[in-house]
């Protein structure tokens, strides 16, 4: 039976993401959602899913070998660019793992401590988070964040609210101005000591070098939604996006597998304006439901051909769980927030 539980725990969250998306393929049925696809237009999709993947890719990999360089060693960019697309294989099925590979990856070729890693790559989850979260408080202000009947603009505000006075006596813990027996554990703990190491201008480095992605995240979606012949006024992807970001972050679903889809047809179909659904052949939410799975679809294919293409040029045995680390401890270590989108 314990050897079951973390086997069960990898299952899971798959069978989560399947019943989402039974739920929602019986809102939109596949015969609907063949309809919507046949409205896109595929070599501008293509190429702009192609473009924003490499894109993401690139920023991404040069603002995670500027934190290791900070926190740890120079490391040339084409070795981080290598082994970020190897973890781009793995992330498609668990993206704990795919964190857990990458500090494997440094350990073995560059020595440098497991748990160190999986802290570096966790203090770059806290900056994302952190701007998801500014995002969608900013966002609140400017267009209504709607789920059904409920308005989410006061939970938003509120909840940022709480994540910044959180994040605040985050940054005095690290900096010892007060101690919680409960808390010491943190301070102890090898996957959190980059928070000891890192300053105020640390935070504000990376958030400004991430600044790119965020908004090119923001960005994509206003472009994608058109190689589909709609549009979405950009207010209020800019004020809903990051809301289906933080729910996707939540780890559920694989990847928020499912949960993103659901949210992004619940938050954004009902701002969806084209001549298309004149001729009642599609619904916003069928049109809406499609261009995610045609999205995240894409971004699945880009990741298995990055990663099968710098597999074989880099030795799978450095992904390879160490004898002292074992994979189920690297992975409970490893961030869990992520995301397909």
């Amino acid at each position: 039976m314990v050897k079951f539980l973390p086997v069960l725990k990898h299952i899971l969250p798959w069978l989560a993401a399947l019943a989402i998306f039974g739920y929602l393929f019986h809102l939109y049925p596949i015969a609907q959602v063949w309809k919507a696809a046949q409205y896109v237009q595929p070599l501008a999709f293509s190429l702009f899913a192609l473009g924003y993947f490499l894109f993401i890719f690139l920023t991404d990999t040069a603002v995670t070998r500027w934190v290791i360089a900070r926190f740890a060693k120079p490391i040339p960019f084409f070795d981080i660019l290598g082994a970020r697309g190897v973890t781009y294989l793995i992330m498609v099925l668990n993206y704990p793992a795919s964190q857990a590979a990458f500090a494997y990856y440094l350990k073995r070729r560059y020595s440098i401590p497991i748990f160190h890693c999986l802290s570096m790559f966790l203090l770059i989850v806290v900056v994302d988070l952190l701007w998801v979260t500014t995002l969608g408080f900013a966002g609140s202000f400017v267009s209504t964040v709607q789920l059904g009947t409920v308005n989410l603009q006061p939970t938003i505000q509120i909840a940022a609210l709480c994540i910044y006075v959180g994040f605040f006596l985050w940054l005095l813990f690290w900096r010892k101005k007060f101690r919680f027996p409960f808390l010491e554990k943190f301070r102890t703990h090898p996957s959190f000591s980059i928070f000891a190491q890192a300053k105020l201008s640390d935070y504000l480095s990376i958030a400004i070098m991430r600044i790119p992605i965020h908004f090119t995240l923001i960005i994509s979606m206003y472009i994608v939604v058109q190689t589909f012949q709609t549009h979405i006024p950009f207010l209020e992807i800019l004020a809903k996006l990051p809301v289906v970001f933080f729910i996707g972050t939540i780890p559920i679903t694989p990847g928020g597998l499912g949960t993103t889809n659901a949210a992004m047809v619940e938050l954004l179909a009902p701002s969806m304006v084209s001549s298309i659904f004149a001729e009642g052949k599609v619904t916003p939410a069928e049109l809406m439901f499609t261009i995610t799975i045609l999205w995240v679809f894409a971004n699945y294919v880009l990741k298995i051909l990055s990663g099968m293409f710098f597999l074989k040029r880099i030795s799978k045995n450095l992904f390879k769980p160490t004898p002292d680390v074992p994979l189920e401890k690297a992975e409970k270590a490893a961030p869990h927030l992520g995301g397909n989108i």
